[in-house]
């Protein structure tokens, strides 16, 4: 789950934490939550002002995502798009998964949980475009089952 603001109808103060509870409950620095803002990442919060407030079930639903590792929106979308495709960069499978819509950004932190997994269920490897070139792009596809 990517972090994202939720509408004020969302928010209610006996079922949220705000940044300070929730550093307190994962045992980091609140200065880490507001960086995950910043980079959408983290569970769903909303935000008034200043102040910022997780509600509970974003917190749990996050929380349960990280456990299984790769319970999230997408990831099944993402690996039958390399069942097919065979590989793909990064641009091909923002543009064909999620409708298009997630930024390269949230596509690459879902790539990354993806191949950081038990087991991991995407490689990604360094290719150059060109052969004299040194511009190089990362390619994703399926892990083999004899890889695992």
């Amino acid at each position: 789950m990517n972090a994202a603001p939720l509408s004020q109808g969302a928010y209610n103060v006996n079922t949220s934490l705000n940044e300070i509870e929730l550093a307190a409950r994962w045992a980091m620095s609140p200065k880490t939550l507001q960086r995950w803002r910043s980079t959408h990442r983290g569970p769903e919060y909303l935000k008034l002002g200043k102040k910022v407030q997780y509600p509970l079930t974003a917190i749990e639903d996050y929380e349960n995502q990280i456990r299984t590792n790769i319970a999230f929106t997408g990831a099944e979308e993402i690996l039958l798009f390399l069942q097919q495709a065979g590989q793909a960069d990064l641009n091909q499978i923002r543009a064909v998964c999620l409708g298009g819509e997630k930024s390269s950004s949230q596509i690459k932190n879902q790539l990354y949980r993806l191949t950081r997994c038990t087991p991991p269920r995407v490689k990604a490897t360094m290719l150059a475009l060109e052969p004299s070139s040194p511009v190089m792009t990362v390619i994703y596809s399926l892990c083999s089952d004899d890889a695992q």
